[in-house]
């Protein structure tokens, strides 16, 4: 296994990774504003009921992510003169196949293991999911597709970011784990801090996206691509946001929704509960088709 940057790309400099995610961050952070502006002086986007309540509501906040992929171009080609599609592969391609297989994989257990919790007392009587009766499955079907494309945007758009522009450019520099996997996953995990959804389980809910970073990360390394990132990334968030998802929180497309306090005890046992159970299904995986945890190439440090 080795590094998934071409050779010449050992000589990026640590200012401009720096210099680089500050314009990414600027492009999203002035696209969602530019875009909330725009929203606020038509109807039919309003987010007065909060974000993503209906199904054409939760198009336009999944459509914010779009000016992240805008911010990563505008870096590689301005900043480091390399072509964003590197990001993906050594090849510049996406392995499609393994992209959709990733994907269904992890709809399939996540539909799976939700569902099955509804038959284990102790889980249910917290965590019951019951029918979004505001949604009919008429609208349901005819939204599926393009919340779906969307969906993929959103969350390749955050691999883009995170296990493509940090992870990479910072492992080309002969960084260890601790720069290169922990430190793009620990902001990964802040940038999803919500005290006022989750009250103190925000910390639960960061540690929980934290630990997912990491194990992208790995995937990443391990596999030389982006492609399962971006499959598993999609796959999870089309769980949450398209089958089962907690009333009240971009909710405009859940088949079934929990009323589950996101504040509560509950809420903050299943946070744990769902991470370990997420390291337990990587480890497995990572073990049987490599024999390994971490990426089988030498550990690399950093340099004095």
């Amino acid at each position: 296994m080795r590094s998934l940057f071409l050779p010449f790309m050992h000589e990026i400099k640590t200012w401009k990774i720096v210099i680089g995610f500050f314009i990414i961050s600027v492009f999203y952070i002035l696209g969602s504003f530019l875009f909330g502006i725009f929203c606020s002086s038509i109807t039919i986007c309003s987010f007065s009921n909060g974000l993503g309540r209906t199904p054409l509501n939760l198009l336009f906040v999944l459509f914010t992510f779009v000016p992240i992929w805008i911010g990563v171009w505008v870096a590689m080609k301005f900043i480091h003169h390399i072509p964003m599609k590197v990001l993906f592969s050594p090849s510049g391609k996406l392995d499609l196949p393994r992209l959709i297989k990733a994907f269904s994989i992890m709809l399939f257990l996540g539909v799976s293991i939700e569902s099955g919790f509804q038959f284990i007392p102790v889980i249910s009587k917290y965590i019951n999911y019951e029918p979004n009766n505001i949604l009919a499955f008429s609208d349901w079907a005819k939204w599926l597709l393009p919340v779906l494309l969307f969906i993929f945007v959103q969350s390749a758009a955050e691999e883009l970011v995170f296990r493509g522009y940090l992870l990479q450019l910072i492992w080309s520099k002969n960084a260890g784990y601790v720069y290169a996997v922990i430190l793009p996953s620990l902001i990964f995990g802040l940038l999803h801090f919500d005290s006022q959804s989750y009250g103190t389980n925000a910390w639960y809910y960061c540690f929980n996206t934290f630990v997912v970073g990491c194990l992208l990360c790995l995937i990443t390394l391990h596999t030389g691509s982006l492609s399962l990132a971006f499959g598993l990334h999609w796959g999870g968030n089309t769980v949450s946001l398209v089958f089962f998802g907690i009333y009240g929180n971009l909710d405009g497309m859940a088949l079934w929704l929990t009323y589950l306090d996101p504040k509560s005890t509950a809420m903050g046992v299943a946070l744990i509960f769902s991470t370990f159970l997420i390291v337990l299904i990587y480890s497995l995986w990572a073990l049987f088709y490599f024999g390994s945890f971490l990426p089988v190439f030498e550990v690399k440090k950093p340099k004095q």
